[in-house]
């Protein structure tokens, strides 16, 4: 390698990292706030921000955020810039981030879910392997390495990487098989590092996806086919609680519902020609068969797209 070339390389890997806008939305999570945001706040320098988006919650967490973040000494000794953004009627996942996006101020944002607490040096790490890249510039967005934890399951689960492909006339999605640095389908919108300019030129999350599910898969797929990376990275790393409230506010029959609905919203979005055909020929067999499987469901959520686009 020519040495002035590895030169240049060594000193991208010693940048010292730019400011970084924590973005986090929450509904009804005042709780949530109370045991993670801690974790966040400490990994924060003096030229970061914080900026939480309330969802228009109902249990009282902006008046508990005003006075517990005055009694946070890493805020107040560092100077850390802190917003608190409120939302008159309630807007959901994509809207609220779509919004809080508007009034960063930094290059980068770090969206997390409210149940997420990161582990320690997770910006450095974030840095450091978009720095590592032969292209930093080309990165829309950098996925963390999550331990998922359920109350079902007292074991984590490892995720943060996904794959996704098209199979009998639809997109499918889950993990990926491996877990090492390196490309992933999609960032997920619980904890990843996204570039500020270029999630404004996409436009942020598609509503369409309301309330929620899918709005992730869709923006990562939208900066791929503009040539930008969405990568995943196995030493930048959080535990993710999956305290969320969906399943509270919405139950599981309405969320199998709602991601049923996306993902034909996905599919027609995003499908080629080949895959239009594809799609065609399986569409009687997932409203008629798995509709009958689903009681019912998966018919439901086709109509309720097709309503949703028209």
């Amino acid at each position: 390698m020519n040495k002035k070339i590895a030169s240049t390389k060594k000193e991208a890997l010693h940048t010292k990292r730019p400011p970084f806008s924590v973005v986090i939305p929450t509904y009804n999570g005042k709780h949530l706030l109370d045991k993670y945001l801690p974790s966040v706040i400490e990994q924060l320098d003096s030229n970061d921000e914080l900026l939480v988006i309330d969802d228009a919650s109902t249990d009282g967490t902006k008046n508990w955020f005003d006075t517990w973040i005055l009694a946070q000494e890493h805020v107040q000794k560092h100077g850390i810039s802190v917003k608190f953004l409120e939302n008159t009627q309630n807007l959901r996942f994509a809207a609220s981030v779509n919004k809080a996006v508007t009034q960063v101020k930094k290059p980068y944002i770090l969206l997390l879910n409210n149940d997420v607490e990161p582990k320690n040096g997770l910006l450095s790490e974030l840095w450091k392997y978009v720095q590592s890249n032969p292209d930093p510039a080309s990165i829309f967005a950098v996925g963390c390495l999550e331990f998922e934890h359920s109350a079902k399951n007292s074991e984590s689960v490892l995720g943060g990487k996904n794959q996704l492909w098209f199979e009998r006339g639809m997109f499918i999605h889950s993990r990926a098989r491996t877990l090492d640095s390196g490309e992933t389908a999609w960032a997920s919108g619980g904890s990843a590092l996204f570039d500020v300019a270029k999630w404004e030129e996409l436009g942020g999350f598609d509503k369409a996806y309301y309330p929620a599910y899918w709005e992730d898969i869709d923006l990562s797929m939208r900066a791929s086919k503009k040539g930008w990376q969405v990568l995943f990275c196995e030493t930048a790393q959080v535990d993710h609680r999956h305290e969320t409230t969906n399943s509270t506010v919405f139950g599981q029959q309405k969320i199998n519902m709602m991601s049923w609905k996306n993902a034909y919203i996905f599919a027609w979005k995003h499908m080629t020609i080949a895959q239009w055909l594809q799609h065609l020929v399986w569409l009687p067999h997932h409203l008629v068969i798995t509709g009958i499987r689903t009681h019912g469901l998966v018919p439901k959520a086709f109509l309720t797209a097709l309503n949703s686009i028209s």
